[in-house]
């Protein structure tokens, strides 16, 4: 956790909303966690953890939005996803070199619990449906990024874009029709497009009736469509 940005630690608040597998806690273990957890607030733009920082924490988001970004060496970055209630930071660190694999920065104001790491290491130790269900978790985190993966390789500009416009509707805002605190460049980033790229392929979207868009406001017209652009690649 960085300890160079404003931050507002909160014991009081509640941590309530929790991934699913801490409900297979017993009362016992449910205690020691509450005992020991905190909440931090973010605003819009913080850092809430850095790529290649000491991992301490086990975080989960339980208000807000975050961006998972991708560093690399010369200053490129990739956006792969964004988390949102009660999405967990942790990573393949846990459990092998204890470093963040990758940066989460607030996309809105945004509250996260964090649990220490080696309380929550005995908990995946000591609960057998925890640690399952904690392994089913991150093995499906990891199937995401590698259809991710299969998107930015695979598939040229248009169907990126579409696969990214797919997933804000679905996953993110879960509506066809939502509001975004992502900036054309996180969209491009999403995409693997530069700005320009990713602005005149959108204009081509609207144009064809696909999408309508106004500053940050989105709406699918034609999912079918959409999803057509995305499957052909």
């Amino acid at each position: 956790m960085e300890s160079n940005k404003p931050k507002t630690k909160n014991r009081e608040n509640s941590c309530d909303s929790k991934p699913v597998f801490f409900n297979l806690l017993n009362d016992e273990q449910l205690n020691a966690v509450n005992a020991n957890r905190f909440v931090v607030n973010f605003k819009a733009g913080e850092t809430i953890v850095k790529q290649s920082s000491a991992l301490t924490h086990i975080l989960y988001i339980i208000q807000g939005k975050a961006k998972i970004l991708l560093e690399g060496s010369e200053g490129q970055t990739i956006l792969l996803k964004i988390l949102k209630q009660p999405d967990v930071i942790g990573g393949p660190g846990f459990n092998t070199d204890y470093r963040h694999y990758f940066t989460a920065v607030a996309l809105e104001d945004t509250k996260a619990c964090f649990v220490d790491v080696n309380l929550f290491k005995r908990l995946v130790l000591s609960n057998q449906p925890f640690a399952m269900n904690l392994i089913a978790y991150l093995n499906r985190e990891i199937i995401n990024l590698y259809d991710k993966l299969k998107c930015l390789t695979h598939k040229h500009m248009n169907g990126r874009l579409a696969d990214t416009l797919i997933y804000l509707s679905n996953d993110v805002y879960q509506n066809p029709e939502f509001t975004t605190k992502l900036s054309r460049s996180d969209i491009a980033n999403m995409s693997c497009m530069t700005n320009e790229s990713a602005i005149r392929t959108l204009k081509d979207f609207k144009d064809n009736g696909i999408i309508d868009f106004k500053g940050d406001y989105f709406k699918i017209l034609k999912r079918d469509v959409l999803i057509n652009i995305s499957k052909k690649g």
